[in-house]
Formats: C-alpha cells, sequence, structure tokens
C-alpha cells in the first residue's frame, strides 16, 4: 500500500502547507528563550518575533515587499506592519548570526522530541555536509537589465549545509554563506571555528564527498571539535597519502564506509527546498538573497519539527483547504487557464468564493490515522 494511502498515517505538514500560526508562534518562543541583548537608543516599535515571521512568510509565499505588506496582515491577524523602508530596514537587519541561532534552536527542539520517542537511539549520528547554491539577479529575473550587462551577472550565494541525521528526520544543524564561487572548505572551516560542534556534541561522524579529503588542516579542525570524519581519501598521481589526518581518514573507510551511503539524504533536502522555494530569489542585492536562504532552511525544520510534535492536524483548518483547493500549487502567475479540479482565477478573474460552501472539514479523533477529509456536500 503506498504510504499516502496508509490509514495510520497522519497528514503531515509541507513546506507548501506549513501553517502561518506555527511560523508565528515558534519564532515567538524563539525569542522569548533568546532574546536580543539590550542596546541604546530608541526601542523598536515592532517586535523581532513579527519580523522574522514577516521574513519567513515571504519566503513561503514568493511575494514581493509591496505583497507582504498588502496581505501579510490578513495571515498574521495583525492591524499594523512596518511602512515599506521600515519594512526592508528590519528585515536587512536580521544577521546571519541570528538566522544561525534561530536554525539551531529548531534543530535542537526537534533533535529532542525525536530522542524522547525512542528507547535507544537505533544509528550512529551522522552529521552530513554538502554545498549548494541559490542564484539571485540573474538573467532570468533580472528583467531591469539589458544586453551584455546581462552577461557580466555573477550573483550567486553558496551555502555549505550541516544536516544531522540518526535514522529519523534530517535536522539542518547549521549553515554558512558565502559570494559566489566561494570555496566550500573555507566555509565549512569557518562555521567549525564560529560554532564548534553545535548543538549536535561530540563523538558524531561528520560525512562529506571527497572534496573535503584533500583537505588536511580542515579534517584536522573536524577532529579537534570531536567529530570523526568519513570522506574518500584518494593518493595523487605521483604523492602518496602522507598527512596525519588524511591517512587516520583513509583508515576508517573500512569501518565507518557505510556512513558514505547516506550522504544522498542532504541531497534530497536541498531538492525538497528548491522544489517549494526555486532555486533562484527575485533579489537584487545580496543581503536580501542571504536571508531568502536562511529563510529556506529555516523553514525546513520548521517543518519537521511540527511533524515530530504532532500539532500539524490541530492548526491547520480551513487555511490548508484554501491553499489545497481555491489557491494555485504552482509559484507562476494565475494567468493560463483553470485546470481541472482547482477553482483557481484565470486571467485576472477572482475565483468563485461561494463554492467554499461546497466543502466540509471533518477532523478526526484518533491523531494517528488519516483524521482529515473534504467530502463534497
Amino acid at each position: 500500500m503506498h504510504a499516502q494511502n496508509r490509514p495510520d498515517r497522519a497528514l503531515q505538514a509541507t513546506l507548501a502547507t506549513l501553517s502561518t500560526h506555527h511560523i508565528l508562534q515558534l519564532a515567538q518562543r524563539f525569542t522569548q528563550e533568546h532574546p536580543l541583548p539590550p542596546r541604546r537608543g530608541r526601542p523598536p516599535r515592532y517586535p523581532e518575533y513579527l519580523v522574522l515571521a514577516l521574513a519567513l512568510l515571504q519566503v513561503r509565499e514568493n511575494w514581493s515587499y509591496r505583497a507582504l505588506r498588502q496581505k501579510a496582515p490578513h495571515e498574521l491577524q495583525v492591524s499594523a506592519l512596518p511602512a515599506l523602508g521600515t519594512l526592508w530596514y528590519r528585515l536587512a537587519q536580521i544577521t546571519d548570526a541570528r538566522w544561525h541561532a534561530f536554525l539551531a534552536w529548531l534543530a535542537a527542539q526537534g533533535i529532542g522530541r525525536e530522542r524522547a520517542g525512542v528507547a535507544a537511539p537505533p544509528e550512529t549520528p551522522l552529521v552530513l555536509v554538502d554545498g549548494t547554491g541559490v542564484g539571485y539577479n540573474t538573467p532570468f529575473y533580472a528583467r531591469y537589465r539589458r544586453g551584455a550587462e546581462i552577461r557580466r551577472l555573477r550573483s550567486h550565494i553558496k551555502a555549505v549545509v550541516l544536516g544531522y541525521w540518526q535514522g529519523g528526520v534530517v535536522w539542518v544543524v547549521g549553515a554558512s554563506l558565502g559570494g559566489a564561487y566561494a570555496d566550500e572548505g573555507r566555509l565549512l572551516g569557518a562555521w567549525l571555528q564560529a560554532y564548534g560542534s553545535g548543538v549536535v556534541g561530540s563523538g558524531a561522524l561528520l560525512v562529506g564527498d571527497k572534496l573535503y579529503g584533500y583537505r588536511a588542516r580542515l579534517l584536522e579542525q573536524v577532529e579537534q571539535v570531536g567529530w570523526v570524519p568519513v570522506v574518500r581519501v584518494e593518493p595523487g598521481v605521483r604523492q602518496r597519502v602522507r598527512a596525519g589526518s588524511r591517512v587516520r581518514a583513509l583508515g576508517r573507510l573500512g569501518r565507518y564506509g557505510w556512513a558514505l551511503r547516506a550522504r544522498y539524504r542532504i541531497e534530497q533536502v536541498f531538492g525538497s527546498v528548491k522544489r517549494a522555494y526555486g532555486s533562484y530569489v527575485e533579489c537584487r542585492s545580496a543581503v536580501q538573497a542571504r536571508r531568502w536562504v536562511w529563510g529556506m532552511l529555516v523553514l525546513w525544520n520548521m517543518v519537521k519539527l511540527v511533524n515530530v510534535g504532532g500539532e500539524f492536524f490541530v492548526w491547520v483548518g480551513w487555511e490548508w483547504v484554501y491553499r489545497r483547493i481555491f489557491r494555485t500549487p504552482s509559484r507562476q502567475s494565475l494567468t493560463s487557464p483553470t485546470p481541472m479540479g482547482y477553482n483557481k482565477p484565470a486571467n485576472g478573474q477572482r475565483p468563485n468564493l461561494d463554492n467554499r460552501n461546497r466543502f466540509e472539514l471533518i477532523l478526526g479523533t484518533d491523531p494517528r490515522k488519516a483524521g482529515w477529509f473534504v467530502a463534497y456536500l
């Protein structure tokens, strides 16, 4: 039987159906447990959790700043939002360190819940590391540029992402962002120098591709934080493996070679996030593009945390029905004819809202079963 048709499988949150309530609630909990240090000057008018929620909502919906100001009050149930210039400034003031703290906090919450649900960990903890890229201000979206200027664009964000896996969910425990064509080894080394072992702790296996097997100093740095590097190490054409860290990594392949077969799981994170939010973002500046990449990773941890906690089916409500039936499931503009099965606006026309009365949402009493049904009356 297909996994989605199993009667004992509750409906799971996805990157497209994550409730706005959970985004606002988790952002508020994080800012309460880890508030910013007080500083001199006039206190901000809008709380930090609201700014974080606006940033994540913009990534989830792929809204512009004007669309965010227009539609966010209804989504977040707030009466006032910052002005356009103030909104841009507050979003740009969220530092990489603050985004990383939010990301690590979500991962720590999820890892704790996951460990509490099992008597003994089924697998040795792995830290899967790999790099990916997200484009911005590219020829595909830079509509305000013409001619040879397009060919000079070098707009790209390089991200080295660390995912924690212990037989269950892949949690993004860290990320290091750089510019176009940034060196992945240096980005990982900068992350290790800044955060050490992070929320993972010592004793995990760091699994990477062959690129990291050529970096002897980087492997030493990984061993200093308490992780065991498991990478492929090969001798050169005219020179054998001589560095101590590379020799030790080469000797581990016989014992921990099985861990290399799990490296694909971090690629699944990249594929899922980019399918939901795209590989290119419509930003002109690197500052806003970096914020967009952080938002993608934070939303991934949010979805996994909500699913592990079993809270999705309580709060999704009519928002889920509206997104899946009355709104487009794609990220393209609503200019194509209405496909079968969806009541979407075509050619700029508003949808027929009277059709909402023809659906009824029925909640099941057992959360372990498929308790969500949409019945046609």
